[in-house]
């Protein structure tokens, strides 16, 4: 046991390395930064609406009447650096105003906030390779508990400091003040977790979730204080005078946005990433008989196919598109989800030959089987023919080929 304790922690740098790599990859090729960057602007017109809508949530909740203007001088004194809390009041007022508008200006500043959830769902879904987004009152349920909970989650953060901070009778309740230096990072953490679980229309470990959130509100604090450092001693303010704070919240809402997408690739990653590289997978083609296989075999035990029965099957299926596979899987009418959660068979697999399925999905067949199944060396022989086949009527070089056009 000791043996293996060891080489794990002397392989833990090792993994790290290739985890971030991978994380990395993918947030490239996820066209992460540009989206960052579209998120910003949209964040900019959007941000008067949401403090407008944190403002009613906390209104509507008795026990967070008052907390209103705590709460968000909360937030810009532990999620804003120094450098351009100023914009607060400016924000403030802006939004006073806003709750004095007609039906249909709210209604207006209400589709703002919600163009950018909508743009926000949308990247998350294609990171982890949704393509199926939520739908009606789904999407709206989902939208409004952002809007709702994210609030709530910090006034029940100063409801507990207020709490522990009226005890002075405690003889030890310096302990507890200050431990209320982490309230800041836990609040942050239990958003982020919030919108990693919820956000993605697909099933997302509330484990890795949660260390995602707490990793990332830990980023965003050494990335206060690092914005903050910089930017003090940069010339803004020299060449943009009063008007330097909002190049500065510009570019700090930029790199807010690209550290919490970067944690949703972190996060996606802990679930999909392999340690040997994927050295065992197969074939797309072959990786769909797997799971097929093993919704065979549950639909036989009467029991239903959750993500934890495919993470299972991980070193030869690519965790990375499984819910591309279930959303293919669900277009050819082979599987359905069911009420209490999870996925069963919906088709009798007797009326369904491998051949159909290789044209129906139209990927090539795979060169080799890794499997050593009864059933999986059969397929490799059958394969193996049909590949020798097929080289031996393609066996004529190009030049043969064309000779037989100018023999006309």
């Amino acid at each position: 046991m000791k043996t293996i304790t060891l080489r794990a922690v002397t392989q833990l740098p090792d993994y790290l390395w290739r985890l971030s790599a991978h994380m990395l990859k993918r947030y490239v090729d996820d066209g992460c930064q540009a989206t960052a960057a579209a998120l910003t602007y949209q964040t900019l017109f959007a941000v008067v609406p949401l403090l407008t809508v944190m403002y009613a949530v906390l209104n509507a909740v008795e026990a967070f009447k008052d907390l209103s203007v705590e709460v968000e001088g909360f937030l810009f004194d532990n999620v804003v650096p120094e450098n351009v809390v100023n914009l607060q009041d400016y924000l403030h007022d802006f939004s006073t105003q806003a709750q004095s508008l007609s039906l249909p200006s709210l209604a207006f500043l209400g589709v703002t906030a919600f163009l950018m959830l909508f743009t926000i769902e949308r990247t998350f879904n294609e990171i982890w390779r949704v393509r199926e987004p939520r739908q009606g009152y789904q999407r709206f349920l989902m939208y409004w508990a952002l809007l709702s909970l994210g609030p709530i989650l910090v006034g029940m953060g100063f409801v507990i400091t207020t709490y522990l901070m009226a005890m002075p009778f405690l003889s030890d309740v310096d302990q507890y003040t200050g431990a209320l230096g982490y309230l800041p990072i836990l609040l942050s953490a239990a958003m982020l977790t919030l919108v990693y679980v919820v956000v993605p229309n697909c099933a997302v470990s509330f484990k890795h979730a949660v260390v995602g959130g707490l990793l990332v509100a830990i980023a965003f604090e050494m990335a206060k204080y690092l914005f903050g450092f910089v930017m003090s001693r940069s010339s803004f303010e020299v060449i943009y005078g009063a008007f330097a704070a909002v190049p500065l919240f510009l570019l700090w809402i930029y790199v807010s946005w690209t550290i919490v997408l970067m944690g949703a690739e972190l996060v996606k990653a802990l679930g999909v990433y392999r340690r040997d590289g994927g050295s065992q997978l197969e074939a797309p083609l072959f990786q769909i008989v797997i799971i097929l296989e093993l919704f065979f075999h549950a639909h036989h035990r009467g029991a239903v196919v959750g993500d934890e029965d495919i993470r299972s099957c991980g070193a030869r299926i690519d965790l990375e598109h499984w819910n591309d596979y279930r959303q293919r899987l669900i277009e050819l009418n082979l599987i359905r989800s069911v009420d209490k959660g999870g996925l069963v068979l919906s088709r009798d697999l007797s009326e369904i030959s491998v051949w159909e399925l290789y044209q129906r999905l139209g990927w090539p067949l795979p060169e080799t089987v890794k499997g050593t199944s009864a059933w999986e060396v059969a397929m490799a022989a059958d394969i193996q023919h049909i590949n020798q086949h097929n080289q031996d009527l393609l066996k004529m070089d190009l030049e043969s080929l064309f000779r037989l056009g100018s023999k006309e």
